[in-house]
């Protein structure tokens, strides 16, 4: 049997691309998260629950406080830079990484 090192499923998405708009996910519990660098491209954002966190844009501006976005599901889309202000293991917010636009 041809054994092709770039034939396994994970490897499909390399070669091909991602075929939807939202590619991956980071769940935030709480301190700080800075999404830059290899965290780069996560461009919304659903609340599950904020315990005071707040986000800082990729283009700047006051923080948001994410208390504002805890509507259940809705995904904002917010080119986020930075979260943080929960305490521990305080809060459920889902990042995701979006090629395009959402």
């Amino acid at each position: 049997m041809w054994n092709d090192a770039y034939s396994t499923e994970q490897n499909q998405f390399d070669r091909l691309g991602h075929p939807g708009i939202i590619t991956t996910v980071y769940t935030y519990t709480g301190g700080q998260v800075d999404f830059t660098g290899s965290m780069y491209g996560y461009g919304a954002v659903k609340v599950i629950t904020h315990a005071d966190a707040t986000a800082s844009l990729s283009g700047g501006g006051s923080e948001l406080p994410l208390s504002h976005f805890a509507t259940s599901n809705v995904v904002y889309p917010l080119s986020v830079k930075q979260i943080k202000g929960a305490a521990a293991n305080q809060a459920k917010i889902f990042v995701f990484k979006v090629q395009g636009i959402v």
